[in-house]
């Protein structure tokens, strides 16, 4: 990462820094679906939506936020793609939202030692994992997901998401900033708390941002047409790639090759699925046999 990419916007954070200006996003984005009939909204409009009576000082703010969080066309104003950011993450409670930590027990079961699997959301975090052998699942959830849905939904909608990760990281876009993603393996170690499993991991990481974890390799095929298939035709979802007795990493077997390609045996009830993948986590080949 550059020095450019680490440079502080100190003009851009202090702009957001007065509730003024935070309301007058907030009323930006309220109006965005109606914008598309409606247009975008006047000084006028604006100023009585967010109720500030000194028109001075409401154009104080409104400047302040102009260029990198509003723009001014044709005496309307419209949001920026970083505005509409802000917003989602303040109201997803991602800055200080608060929520009691919650735990419970699932259905499913650790692969070492049979105990059932323990869900808990704490601090933006849902975890997912064994008491004895650590953790199989870590992923940020944003309180206000927390406080509408259950337990049970949250590690459901976080596998998808989980997936759906994996698959652009295959393509090479990070989906958090978008930026350069790799995938490489073998990687040698894990954290401590992981709960292991018996297979070869890769390492998926963004160049860009902060994104950088530990996978096991047959995950990376989680959302592959032919796995899906695979699992459809034994009556298994697509959350039964990731989780469960039947999960990838616990029916299949990789194998390393010379040419830094590795080779993914998958065995279910009989069917086999052969998948070949390079370096870059990549399909090279991808076999069936039943």
């Amino acid at each position: 990462m550059t020095d450019a990419n680490r440079a502080v916007p100190d003009d851009a954070y202090a702009a957001l820094g007065d509730e003024t200006r935070l309301e007058i996003l907030f009323e930006l984005a309220d109006h965005y679906e109606a914008a598309w009939s409606a247009g975008w909204l006047s000084f006028s409009t604006l100023c009585e939506r967010v109720d500030v009576d000194d028109t001075s000082r409401f154009n104080y703010h409104l400047q302040t936020l102009q260029d990198e969080f509003v723009v001014k066309e044709n005496e309307q104003y419209r949001p920026t793609i970083a505005a509409l950011e802000v917003v989602t993450a303040v109201r997803s409670g991602t800055y200080d939202g608060e929520t009691e930590p919650c735990e419970n027990v699932i259905d499913e079961r650790c692969p070492h030692c049979d105990q059932q699997l323990v869900a808990r959301h704490d601090r933006h975090l849902l975890m997912l994992a064994c008491p004895e052998h650590g953790t199989t699942l870590g992923y940020p959830v944003p309180p206000v997901a927390a406080s509408h849905q259950p337990l049970e939904v949250l590690v459901e909608l976080a596998l998808r998401r989980h997936a759906a990760d994996i698959e652009s990281v295959r393509r090479g876009v990070c989906p958090y900033c978008w930026g350069p993603a790799t995938i490489s393996f073998p990687r040698e170690s894990l954290p401590e708390l992981y709960l292991r499993r018996e297979t070869v991991y890769a390492t998926v990481a963004c160049e860009a941002c902060w994104m950088s974890y530990p996978v096991p390799v047959p995950e990376l095929l989680a959302r592959l047409p032919a796995v899906v298939s695979l699992y459809d035709d034994h009556d298994l979802g697509p959350l039964e790639t990731q989780l469960g007795p039947r999960d990838l990493s616990s029916v299949s077997e990789v194998e390393l090759l010379e040419s830094g390609m590795a080779t993914v045996d998958i065995a279910l009830d009989g069917t086999r699925l052969e998948v070949v993948i390079d370096g870059d986590g990549k399909i090279q080949q991808c076999k069936r046999s039943d």
